[in-house]
């Protein structure tokens, strides 16, 4: 059987979500005949295999693969993916989200049409909250390098993009395993190595944006995810040592490290002392920063930087609960100001104003 298109899925206690995201593929409109699914099981705890193993019993164009080893993190089911691929063009999409009915048709009539070495969309959340990634593009866009625009460092989300698998055997573009930020890495080296670029101005992505214990790994922001960030970081280091692209190292990192920072700063699972240890290690990737300028803008942020560029940890420090202090007072107002704005609304209510009415009399009365 000759497919068009590998979905590459890595899972882990996926039960929950499994079934929803492989239906989402099996909707496309390009036809679920013309796609092979992979999936990937990172050794659950749960019956997420027993699960798979279901699937692939069911359709022949459902396959997985012993990854191994356990990892804890995607990239080495990603590569696994990719190795036992038997179609030309190759996509990934996470364990707990979903494709739109037309996210590969979409994507696989840009990257073939236009023949370049990576198509992307936009991506839109849903769960707790909702937002359109990439405001700033209106219109399909095509690059014949990075450096026409580097804004486009800033896309994050291999799971909203298409891949020549060509293109990724010949430039040995790899997935780092054991390791987060695996996708920063690959998705760098797609960009510096590829001749075109296609974005085309349409969702194709449902990014389940989850909070609390069973959050995606991403909104995770504890000590294990932090730490294993920096090691990632230098993964994308050594890639960009492999292509001498050195000179993107500010453009890249000062989005990266910027927003990493903060989260550290923020962090309320993290004590002060875990936050030092966490700084301390991250110096070596500050101090490769030549042109500090944190992106988004950030002052606060890019003072604190400067502070441990210059050696002056303790300062550092000091801003970093200051940022915190801060934040959070910012983020409370902004509750309460919410809260406020739906009792106001509830009041503009005839409803909410009688009974506003009725309670104000009561209380005047006693």
């Amino acid at each position: 059987m000759s497919y068009k298109v590998t979905v590459i899925i890595p899972s882990y206690n996926s039960v929950e979500f499994l079934d929803s995201t492989i239906d989402s593929i099996k909707a496309q409109t390009i036809g679920f005949e013309n796609i092979e699914l992979i999936i990937i099981d990172d050794y659950s705890t749960d019956s997420t295999q027993e699960l798979i193993n279901k699937y692939c019993e069911e359709y022949s164009n459902i396959k997985t693969y012993e990854s191994g080893k356990k990892t804890g993190t995607p990239g080495r089911a990603r590569n696994i993916g990719i190795a036992n691929s038997e179609s030309d063009y190759i996509m990934f999409i996470d364990h707990d989200d979903n494709y739109l009915p037309d996210t590969v048709e979409k994507l696989y009539n840009a990257i073939t049409q236009n023949s370049s070495d990576v198509a992307i969309g936009k991506f839109q959340t849903f769960g707790e909250n909702y937002f359109v990634t990439e405001d700033w593009i209106t219109e399909d866009v095509i690059l014949n390098s990075i450096d026409e625009n580097l804004l486009f460092f800033s896309i994050n989300g291999i799971w909203r993009m298409i891949f020549p698998k060509e293109f990724l055997l010949e430039h040995d573009i790899t997935f780092p395993e054991g390791v987060f930020a695996e996708d920063l890495t690959f998705m760098i080296d797609t960009f510096v190595n590829a001749n075109k670029i296609v974005f085309i101005n349409d969702v194709v992505y449902n990014f389940r944006l989850r909070t609390g214990d069973n959050s995606s790994t991403s909104l995770s922001k504890g000590m294990h995810y932090l730490n294993g960030l920096i090691d990632g970081y230098l993964y994308t280091i050594d890639v960009l040592e492999k292509n001498n692209a050195c000179k993107y190292y500010d453009t890249v990192f000062n989005q990266h490290l910027s927003v990493w920072l903060s989260d550290v700063a923020l962090s309320e699972t993290i004590d002060m002392e875990d936050k030092k240890i966490l700084v301390e290690k991250s110096i070596p990737l500050f101090k490769k920063i030549k042109n500090v300028n944190p992106f988004p803008e950030n002052n606060a942020i890019k003072s604190i930087i400067n502070q441990i560029i210059a050696g002056n940890l303790d300062e550092a420090y000091m801003q970093m609960g200051d940022y915190q202090l801060f934040t959070n007072r910012i983020h409370n107002l902004e509750v309460e100001l919410n809260q406020k704005s739906q009792q106001v609304a509830y009041l503009q209510t005839t409803k909410g104003w009688f009974k506003y009415k009725i309670k104000n009399i009561k209380e005047r009365l006693l």
